[in-house]
């Protein structure tokens, strides 16, 4: 059967129309946390500080008593308590009197305000001030950072390491989080050894398997490995269905081009499965089918290396993302200009790894040529060029974010 190559958009709509939201869900420690998606909205259980306190090493005070207060003129206030991190105010200061106070440090009653160490002559019964403050100059009021019940992380956002430590500070030590799906990587093609063998002539260590491990890591997701299989549509079919008994979702590389050995149109039909789509009108990496089996997608990407990246990154991120129940689902999108030109146009649309920074992106910075794994190297977004577009530096494009 024929099939007339498809629009991006369009794939990834027929993608994520067969995946359910799950509703799988664990605890896990905190730092095991670290990269997974919240099923569960959580708030702050404290103000954050907790208490006012001390932003610097200094002396609390009133402000009303440095009124006047001059280099020729300096204001003696005496020395009653020292508060360290960690202690408590048992009174408030009284006119006259201020507290040797250290970083986060309780800031004790009565003061409005704290003077730095080194502003002062740092007295050890009385100190000199030399100036006047401010009310709350210098001063750290409790919730200015958390207020209680604000929310710290929404149900489907990705756990970072700012969250960790946010979290932490308020008293958690673990979070509900989505069960990982499991995804199923193949990649085939008789030329592919493992990085352990001796390179022979003809032959290519397999990177696919590794690249697209890390990729599925990154998105919440947990990567399961089928044996490498050779340019035999049986013997694929045969490790896609060990594949889909374990697995939430399945991404192959090589055999979907239209050469002799290019199986995977075969391999579906084996399989008895529906096929979604057969090529998408982009370029590196639009031999693309995806098949869809016991309400699972098997997503076929090319075995190029660079083109299996990008069309990882367009069309199975937003999937798996789904799968691990993210809340974001589609590309996210930014329009920004152009750094250098793109000259050449191009009958497909393309998609470039590139650097985007302060609205402006850079695609030649990222390394060789678009169909290579080392066009990724520092790259941070995808951009997006309209096919038959010849752009001049300061063109507006859109780059789609690859990051979760």
């Amino acid at each position: 059967m024929k099939h007339s190559p498809v629009s991006l958009e369009s794939a990834v709509e027929r993608l994520l129309e067969r995946i359910s939201v799950p509703e799988r869900h664990e605890t896990a420690p905190l730092l095991d946390a670290l990269g997974r998606i919240a099923f569960k909205t959580l708030e702050a259980l404290i103000d954050t500080p907790p208490f006012d306190n001390a932003p610097v090493d200094g002396f609390a005070l009133r402000h009303t008593d440095l009124t006047g207060a001059s280099k020729d003129s300096p204001v003696a206030l005496r020395v009653v308590e020292t508060f360290y991190a960690g202690d408590t105010p048992a009174k408030a200061l009284e006119p006259g009197q201020c507290a040797r106070v250290m970083t986060g440090a309780p800031i004790p009653p009565g003061a409005t305000c704290v003077v730095r160490y080194e502003d002062t002559d740092n007295g050890k019964d009385y100190v000199k001030v030399p100036f006047s403050l401010k009310e709350y100059q210098n001063y750290r009021f409790q919730g200015e950072e958390l207020r209680k019940g604000r929310k710290l992380l929404e149900k489907g956002e990705y756990i970072t390491v700012p969250h960790i430590g946010i979290l932490a500070g308020q008293g958690y030590t673990e979070a509900a989080v989505f069960t990982r799906p499991k995804v199923g990587i193949l990649s085939t093609g008789s030329e592919l050894i493992s990085g352990n063998q001796p390179l022979r002539p003809g032959k290519i260590y397999d990177s696919n398997r590794y690249m697209l491990g890390a990729k599925v890591k990154r998105l919440g997701a947990e990567p399961v490995f089928g044996a490498n299989a050779a340019d035999d549509p049986k013997v694929i079919a045969e490790t896609l269905t060990e594949l889909l008994e374990t697995c939430d979702f399945i991404v192959t590389t090589g055999g979907v081009s239209v050469g002799d050995q290019d199986y995977m149109p075969l391999v579906g039909d084996l399989l008895k499965a529906e096929r979604m789509f057969r090529g998408i009108r982009m370029k590196p990496g639009g031999w693309v089918t995806g098949l869809y089996l016991a309400s699972k997608i098997i997503l076929c990407l090319s075995g190029n290396p660079g083109a299996a990246a990008v069309s990882f990154d367009l069309l199975a991120g937003p999937g798996i993302r789904r799968l691990a129940g993210a809340a974001l689902e589609g590309h996210r999108r930014i329009r920004c200009s152009l750094e250098e030109p793109f000259s050449k146009p191009n009958k497909s649309r393309r998609f470039l790894y590139a650097y985007l920074e302060a609205g402006k992106v850079s695609v030649s910075s990222t390394g060789v040529g678009s169909g290579h794994l080392a066009s990724s190297l520092g790259s941070n977004c995808i951009v997006d060029i309209p096919a038959g577009a010849a752009l001049s530096a300061g063109d507006t494009v859109e780059a789609l974010l690859i990051e979760p």
